[in-house]
């Protein structure tokens, strides 16, 4: 009779765990949505349609790509963070709204504890560049007339709260010299620079790399750890001796609390996406670098750049704690 009474425990705990997971075992039964913390047509849009793409062929389910912008991409984030925890709503994430944001003003989540890693998938780059008949020809004739000339360079970026802003600052700091920023939309940057009201320009490939192959721009260096693939032969900062490199990536998320079960699902699903030869060679379309991070390895890079970029908002007197 214990027996049977033990049986009888055994499986209503065992339905009962298995009810409690939604979805379990028929995950996923209806289309997901995934969240794009960008306007539409641009890069990281562009970009997260594919990781969407690639993830729907191994879940078996269309994804609905639905753009929520604004604040640096921490609108797109923080409608994450609230979402329901189910499996259906993703999102992708990047370095700006994850990293650099959350230090310089108040957002409704934490980039740390309110989410859900499923897999990092691409990293962006970044450089300065100029006119191609510009009288910089080299890093270090910038960074000569910015030292002789202090405060009179002024670069476009796209915001100041983004980690090419922040890569441009720490480079005047480690160089010894000041320049000031210009925010523009992108468009607009370069526009600027084109048309000689601005010499120069902090931009990522995407955005640029068809103007130095018509030879309207030169890259000068790239402030990522490794040279741009599509221009090798302008070197990095670090090359030239600036420990200078921009920490851009981009991945997938989850809002926090989502069933282990359905987590590996999702992860399972987005590592085959990334293996692909049709993601590597769209990706490289755009002009991003196709990296693979699995959930774990994602939530530590997080982890170590939002510790980086702490540092570094405050050496630049942008932390919102010294705002207060």
């Amino acid at each position: 009779m214990r027996n049977r009474v033990n049986t009888a425990i055994v499986l209503m705990a065992t339905v009962f765990l298995f009810s409690a997971v939604p979805g379990w075992g028929e995950y996923p039964e209806r289309p997901l949505t995934m969240i794009v913390n960008y306007a539409a047509g641009g890069g990281t849009d562009l970009a997260s349609r594919v990781i969407a793409k690639e993830g729907e062929k191994f879940l078996g389910q269309p994804i609905a790509v639905i753009n929520k912008v604004g604040a640096s991409g921490t609108v797109g984030c923080a409608a994450l963070a609230a979402s329901r925890p189910d499996g259906y709503t993703i999102g992708n994430i990047n370095s700006p709204s994850i990293n650099v944001a959350p230090h310089t003003f108040d957002v409704p989540y934490n980039p740390l504890k309110d989410f859900e890693y499923i897999a990092g998938y691409a990293r962006g780059l970044t450089g300065i560049l100029v006119r191609e008949d510009s009288q910089f020809k080299s890093l270090k004739d910038l960074i000569d007339f910015a030292r002789a000339n202090p405060g009179k360079v002024k670069y476009t970026c796209t915001g100041l709260v983004a980690s090419p802003n922040f890569a441009m600052s720490t480079l005047g700091k480690v160089a010894g010299v000041k320049w000031e920023p210009v925010v523009f939309a992108t468009t607009q940057g370069i526009a600027n620079v084109l048309g000689g009201n601005l010499e120069v320009a902090v931009a990522d490939p995407p955005d640029v790399v068809r103007y130095v192959e018509a030879k309207r721009l030169r890259l000068l260096a790239s402030l990522a750890d490794i040279r741009w693939p599509w221009i090798p032969n302008a070197p990095t900062a670090m090359e030239l001796g600036y420990n200078v490199a921009a920490k851009n990536w981009m991945g997938v998320a989850a809002p926090k609390g989502v069933p282990q079960p359905i987590m590996q699902k999702l992860k399972d699903a987005f590592k085959k996406g990334t293996m692909s030869p049709e993601f590597t060679k769209a990706i490289e379309a755009l002009k991003f670098i196709p990296a693979y991070y699995t959930g774990d390895e994602f939530q530590q890079l997080v982890s170590k750049v939002y510790k980086e970029y702490e540092t570094i908002a405050m050496e630049m007197g942008v932390h919102k704690s010294q705002k207060k």
